[in-house]
């Protein structure tokens, strides 16, 4: 009878150890970033394709660092293999500038010498979806996601017919194909690491990022890491190419 208390005993222990390592891992994150990025690149929104309508990023306007922000969601599955991603991002660069030389800009030429306000606006909505192999502490396999890139370009300044606001907008879907990496080496550290690229008719799509998870405890933590991405999207005669790069950093709720 004292052997068969034990016994239950025992079993009882060892499915208690067993039901909080489950509970130990949480299957949800909540994720607030804060980025800090610059961009670079050209765009055409003139309707011709004459070399003084394309505007170059970094020479026309040396856009700064400025800081964005990013919100994640992310679901890993009960055994691990199949993760879901829903995130939203968006920076805004500001510069105003005097231009070395005329550029058109939806049908108004912005004239040299004068002083020209830029403000471009990078939106990035994104879902995405991993099936991995591997174990509870490393997981590796293809990953597609799928969303819309929003981008608006707005110039202020002198033109030959006297101030001028031009706005240009473009928003395009955006899908890509590639893979996805979790390294868990203990319940305190998760090192992540994430790229998609594709080339669809005249477009070109690709992004990559690497960062690192801290959790003290259970249920919080905090993340850092550096990211990547580049878009080229061509509407004959106008397109658009944006890069932009940086460290993020960020706070994380699991549950």
């Amino acid at each position: 009878m004292i052997k068969l208390q034990w016994y239950l005993i025992t079993c009882a222990f060892i499915f208690a150890i067993s039901a909080e390592s489950i509970q130990a891992q949480p299957r949800n994150e909540i994720e607030v970033r804060g980025t800090l990025s610059i961009p670079s690149g050209d765009a055409n929104f003139s309707g011709t394709t004459n070399s003084g309508s394309t505007i170059d990023f970094s020479r026309d306007f040396d856009f700064g660092n400025e800081f964005g922000y990013e919100l994640r969601y992310q679901h890993i599955s009960t055994n691990s293999k199949h993760k879901f991603l829903v995130d939203y991002a968006q920076t805004d660069w500001e510069r105003s500038r005097t231009l070395t030389r005329s550029i058109t800009f939806r049908g108004e030429t912005f004239t040299a010498n004068a002083t020209l306000d830029g403000k471009l606006t990078e939106r990035v909505f994104r879902a995405m979806y991993a099936y991995r192999w591997g174990n509870e502490k490393f997981r590796f396999g293809p990953m597609g996601d799928m969303g819309v890139v929003s981008t608006k370009l707005e110039l202020s300044g002198t033109t030959s017919n006297g101030q001028r606001t031009g706005e240009a907008t473009k928003n395009k879907f955006a899908a890509t194909l590639g893979y996805d990496l979790d390294y868990n080496p203990d319940p305190h550290f998760n090192f992540t690491h994430n790229l998609g690229v594709i080339a669809y008719k005249k477009d070109r799509l690709f992004h990559i990022e690497g960062g690192v998870k801290y959790f003290p405890v259970r249920s919080f933590g905090v993340s850092g890491g550096y990211k990547f991405q580049r878009y080229k999207f061509k509407d004959d005669p106008d397109f658009l190419t944006i890069r932009s790069n940086g460290p993020y950093f960020g706070g994380v709720i699991r549950f």
